[in-house]
């Protein structure tokens, strides 16, 4: 009898796909107004960390303007 599950390896992670990622982490970094020359001499490891608070960031602004918005008086 077979096993239920399908334990397999995870697959290898492969030079396009990260190559892929980055460009599209860049690509949201210009977007959120960084400059390309800057993030050109900036490594993965920096890039992802920029990510990470441009989106903290981001979320933080959108809660703090659901919150400041009431109804109007008359």
């Amino acid at each position: 009898m077979k096993p239920r599950k399908n334990y397999r390896t995870r697959p290898k992670k492969t030079g396009a796909k990260k190559r892929q990622r980055i460009k599209a982490q860049k690509k949201r970094l210009v977007a959120s107004g960084m400059e390309e020359k800057k993030l050109k001499k900036l490594n993965v490891v920096e890039i992802r960390d920029l990510i990470k608070k441009t989106a903290k960031a981001a979320k933080k602004k959108a809660v703090t303007k659901t919150k400041k918005v009431s109804p109007k008086k008359k």
